[in-house]
């Protein structure tokens, strides 16, 4: 990140980063990043030869050039009260060392400040810090934890959901528990790429499912578009403590992956109680503390969890209301050799195995 004049008294700020990508490659992943990055602060991005950002009602930015591979270029106005000052935005991939050097400039910024001192204090503050900030342990860990786990995003995350190997044991115990039949409604909470679900209707049975990440929510109507159009199946964005069906509406529940990363465990059992119809069952998938720095929970993910013991897991399912709770164990590595693990991973998943809650709604 760098600052410099230009003539008429602005002030150029230029962000640089290398990527070890081709630019045709890195070109249409940032803009899907970046698409994806602006909506959630506020700012909608059309990309395109003739896209728009837009904040509310305000045109930020109008696409001017937009050459694929190579540059974006637009046109800046960064203040609503003053919209005739303009300025300019670049995003420029140039190739270097096998990879691309991606470049964001901005060109006359800052001529509304004017003072240098008072320019000074809007780069230190609204600029370096927060960029620190972001580099910084506590907050690059939080984004690693939801990039990969909490709330899974990004290509990398799509393609591990799409086809979770390392899940597909811990799911055989969940539908082995469950034995879902053609009347069953099913309810998955936190259905990440919807690979469960894709398993569970094989039995006949409906579902639905929630998840609090756009990027998951996408790719489990994806992997199970057949159900959806035949309307067996509706996946929904929404969080595990405000979950949107009507009371008394499903047959079974299961949650896989979630608990452990849930700041109210106890809300969101009590919100799959409230959805269940009397006599419905409910398999959770733990957070074991065992599992705390193994490549089940591995930092920076494991000291963002809450790993629960068999106590804790029936302590939890009996405040929110839930009766003939238990908690079992199975040796997973018979299923783990059957979903295809690698080979030497296999050991991982021998011994008394991951806990599972285990209830109804009485």
């Amino acid at each position: 990140m760098s600052e410099e004049k230009t003539k008429d008294g602005g002030t150029i700020l230029r962000v640089t980063i290398d990527l070890a990508l081709e630019p045709p490659g890195a070109f249409d992943l940032l803009v899907e990043e970046l698409a994806a990055a602006l909506a959630r602060v506020g700012i909608g991005f059309a990309p395109g030869a003739n896209g728009r950002l837009s904040q509310g009602e305000f045109e930020v930015g109008r696409v001017v050039s937009w050459e694929p591979g190579r540059r974006i270029l637009l046109q800046w106005r960064q203040a609503n009260w003053q919209p005739e000052e303009v300025t300019s935005v670049e995003l420029r991939l140039e190739p270097v060392g096998g990879g691309t050097r991606v470049v964001l400039e901005h060109r006359d910024w800052g001529r509304l400040i004017g003072d240098p001192g008072e320019l000074a204090g809007w780069f230190a503050g609204e600029l370096a810090a927060p960029l620190l900030r972001a580099m910084a342990p506590a907050a690059f860990g939080d984004w690693l934890t939801d990039r990969w786990a909490r709330r899974p995003s990004g290509p990398q995350s799509r393609a591990v959901y799409r086809d979770p190997v390392y899940h597909y044991p811990n799911f055989r115990v969940i539908l082995a528990e469950l034995a879902l039949t053609p009347a069953d409604y099913l309810v998955e909470v936190g259905c990440g790429g919807g690979a469960l679900l894709k398993d569970a209707l094989r039995s006949g049975c409906r579902a639905a499912a929630v998840d609090h990440s756009p990027d998951m929510v996408q790719l489990a109507r994806e992997v199970n578009h057949e159900a959806v159009a035949e309307g067996r199946l509706e996946i929904r964005q929404a969080k595990a403590d405000s979950l949107p069906f009507p009371d008394a509406t499903f047959t079974c529940a299961a949650m896989t992956g979630v608990l452990g990363f849930l700041p109210d465990p106890v809300a969101a059992l009590g919100e799959i109680r409230r959805v269940l119809v009397a006599g419905g069952r409910l398999v959770v998938l733990g957070s074991d503390p065992e599992e705390r720095g193994t490549l089940a929970a591995p930092e920076p993910m494991a000291s963002r969890l809450r790993f629960y013991d068999d106590d804790d897991l029936q302590r939890l399912a009996v405040e929110a209301g839930l009766a003939e709770v238990r908690v079992v164990r199975q040796d997973l590595e018979p299923f783990a050799r059957e979903a295809g693990v690698p080979e030497e991973h296999v050991p991982l998943f021998a011994g008394p195995g991951a806990r599972f809650l285990l209830a109804r709604k009485g």
